[in-house]
């Protein structure tokens, strides 16, 4: 029986990506130009083919990604993960979603001019940023 499932994501950008994991301090791999990679899942015979980078989890079992249209996507054996690391499919994914969000939005306000002039973060873990441009 195979463990490994696709998540779908709103992520376009792999630099905010990298950036987000690289903040995460989660390790990745990316695939030469032209070249894809293949993981595996726990079952003998279960690869995870075509994917273009590679999340390390701390265990033998990668998470995978994928280009789907104008995003990317998630692959991977999340029971053998979560077997083997203890992190869940929705603990990592959150985790990686929402820096990836900080990263897409600190990249936005960097490329219209504006510098960050506080940033806090409130007890929902909310980020609040106040930004300013001279002009």
């Amino acid at each position: 029986m195979s463990h490994i499932s696709k998540i779908d994501t709103k992520i376009k950008s792999l630099e905010c990506l990298k950036k987000a994991l690289e903040a995460l301090n989660m390790k990745y791999v990316e695939a030469a130009e032209n070249e894809r990679l293949t993981l595996h899942g726990y079952g003998k015979n279960e690869e995870i083919e075509d994917c273009i980078f590679e999340i390390k989890t701390g265990s033998k079992y990668s998470i995978g990604i994928r280009k789907k249209e104008n995003n990317y996507e998630f692959v991977a054996d999340w029971w053998a993960i979560e077997t083997f690391t203890g992190l869940k499919q929705d603990e990592i994914m959150n985790k990686i979603t929402r820096q990836y969000a900080y990263e897409t939005i600190m990249d936005k306000v960097k490329d219209l001019g504006y510098t960050v002039v506080q940033e806090e973060e409130d007890s929902k873990k909310n980020v609040h940023l106040t930004v300013r441009r001279w002009t």
